[in-house]
């Protein structure tokens, strides 16, 4: 049987905690005093994976739909996969998502500049305007944006048919979510002291 070193192992754990620190900043007020205490145990690195993997699953899903619209060589099909499963074109297209009318009760332009993509990603991914023009090229060439002109600048925003695919795709995976929130909030009961008079 193989089994993993030491500080595999205590690496393992800090990716772990960091992941349930991060989980405990989306739920929302699990710092406060008799808020639900979120567990840290193998159940709950287990229904953390599975929740992601569930998700990455459903984005596979969702890209492969978007990117099979456009009709490309299944080399390009398979090129752009390879790239769309990666942190940097997810978190680019959903911004592009969060400004829509997909992602946003507001009314308004829907499209971004690029120069605003650029300064609005470089904190998530670091990556300079000509890596994030690049990978914003590929988005229009694979179906997920539409090029577009505001005041003279290039813009994009993002494609119907890439809107709905990605709204039914969150809107399919909100229940896993609540699932994994479920799995790893233990509710405790709320002891309100009397008061007295």
């Amino acid at each position: 049987m193989i089994a993993g070193t030491s500080e595999l192992n205590e690496s393992f754990d800090r990716h772990c905690s960091g992941t349930i620190a991060a989980l405990r900043a989306a739920f929302g007020g699990l710092d406060r005093l008799h808020s639900p205490i979120l567990r840290y145990d193998r159940e709950a690195v287990a229904a953390i994976f599975n929740f992601l993997s569930a998700y990455d699953q459903k984005w596979r899903e969702t890209s492969e739909f978007v990117v099979r619209q456009k009709r490309l060589t299944p080399a390009h099909v398979n090129d752009a996969m390879d790239h769309l499963v990666t942190y940097q074109y997810w978190a680019i297209i959903m911004l592009l998502w969060w400004a829509s009318p997909f992602g946003s009760d507001q009314a308004g332009a829907s499209a971004l500049v690029i120069d605003e993509i650029n300064s609005r990603m470089w904190d998530a991914l670091r990556l300079g305007h000509l890596a994030i023009k690049e990978r914003v090229d590929n988005l229009i060439r694979w179906g997920f944006f539409a090029e577009q002109t505001i005041k003279r600048h290039k813009a994009v925003a993002l494609t119907p048919v890439a809107g709905s695919a990605i709204s039914k795709s969150l809107s399919e995976a909100k229940p896993l979510l609540e699932d994994l929130h479920a799995r790893l909030v233990s509710q405790t009961a709320e002891v309100i002291p009397a008061r007295s008079a």
